[in-house]
């Protein structure tokens, strides 16, 4: 049975990629949810993919945080991300390439990442998922819904609207060669943060609405300085995506930027703060998206 679609507010709510900076999303919704503003889309990359559409199935931010928490407490979780990933989501980290490299340079997963397309396969990250998310269509949702990604072949921005939602955030959130590549239907899809760290101008092609976009890049400030090649290439892509990011905030009539662009891609022990820095922002705002 096709679920009641919820009604909106009038903009649409866009979410970016920033792995567990992505968490912040779960305070903006808080705060929006609070104050009876419902978007009526939700646009999401990465993080923004899974925590947006976790909402869009299920409109209640407090479910929402109890199922992500409850899956970061989870052991195979613990085991597989955060034992593995952590040390390299310091604060001095460039990002999720920064992360992958530390644990080559050490040996972590070398063979593995010489001879397959990432170090995690792809069913992994979508059990983690189904732990999350109800394994419907997109056309179930209570708040209509788009993931994006990018397709490694064409190197194109990919918006996923139809068919498995399960399947098409795994594809938006699989970090290139961390996560093995989705195939979906014909395509090679990874994480959209090279082509939509947040995807603001996908939205604006979705919907006429005013589009509220949050984002939780990495500042690339305060960082030590570039050691040797690696971390020149590392630093320059890191730049990268934060130019990218802000190309695509342009286009959006409200901006937000929770506080937690100091902290790795892979800091979920960091939930707490990263659900005050989203209220807190969200706060902020909230009477100019009430206006909207």
């Amino acid at each position: 049975m096709t679920r009641r679609r919820a009604h909106g507010s009038g903009f649409v709510l866009v979410l970016g990629g920033g792995g567990a900076r992505g968490l912040a999303h779960i305070g903006v919704l808080r705060v929006l949810e609070k104050n009876g503003l419902r978007p009526s889309m939700i646009v999401g990359t990465s993080m923004g993919a899974i925590i947006g559409g976790m909402y869009a199935q299920l409109p209640d931010a407090r479910l929402v945080e109890e199922r992500v928490r409850a899956l970061i407490g989870s052991k195979p979780f613990r085991r597989i991300v955060l034992d593995a990933f952590s040390q390299d989501g310091a604060p001095d980290s460039l990002g999720t390439v920064s992360a992958l490299y530390g644990r080559m340079k050490r040996g972590y997963s070398l063979l593995r990442s010489v001879w397959s397309p990432g170090i995690v396969q792809a069913p992994v990250l979508i059990d983690f998922l189904s732990h999350l998310l109800d394994d419907i269509t997109f056309a179930r949702c209570r708040i209509p819904f788009a993931a994006v990604a990018c397709d490694l072949l064409s190197g194109r921005e990919v918006i996923c609207r139809s068919g498995s939602m399960l399947s098409a955030i795994a594809a938006s959130s699989a970090i290139p060669g961390v996560v093995t590549p989705v195939i979906l239907r014909r395509k090679w899809l990874v994480d959209g943060a090279p082509t939509s760290m947040v995807p603001v101008d996908a939205a604006r092609r979705l919907s006429r609405l005013p589009v509220v976009a949050v984002t939780v890049t990495k500042s690339v400030e305060g960082n030590a300085e570039a050691r040797n090649a690696i971390d020149v290439v590392l630093r320059a892509g890191a730049i990268a995506r934060m130019q990218l990011a802000e190309q695509n905030l342009k286009g959006a009539a409200v901006v937000l930027r929770p506080g937690v662009g100091e902290y790795g891609w892979a800091d979920f022990q960091s939930v707490d703060r990263f659900v005050r820095e989203g209220e807190r922002e969200a706060r902020k705002v909230v009477s100019r998206i009430s206006r909207l």
